[in-house]
């Protein structure tokens, strides 16, 4: 079975969503550069969850490392690409 590659442009609107949703905020006002601490209403236990619901929506388990060294939404998208390009490559 042959599955399409997701795109770094589907990541990044899941993980948009995702952290949108949890903060309350428009995804129109989250940039890939912002930094995650710095959104409105982020602190680390909402981080978490989005991390936890990236890890659920995307069937993941991420490394703790990567999760708290991840400090802007690109870093998110790129921890999650990496971990489908693992997980694309195990298969």
């Amino acid at each position: 079975m042959t599955s399409e590659p997701i795109s770094r442009e589907q990541v990044a609107a899941v993980t948009t969503e995702l952290v949108a949703a949890e903060l309350e905020i428009s995804p129109s006002e989250i940039a890939l550069t912002d930094v995650l601490k710095g959104l409105p209403g982020a602190d680390s236990m909402k981080l978490l969850r989005v991390v936890s619901k990236l890890e659920r929506h995307w069937d993941a388990e991420f490394d703790d490392e990567a999760i708290f060294a991840a400090r802007t939404v690109d870093d998110l998208i790129t921890l999650v690409q990496k971990h489908l390009g693992e997980e694309t490559a195990g298969s």
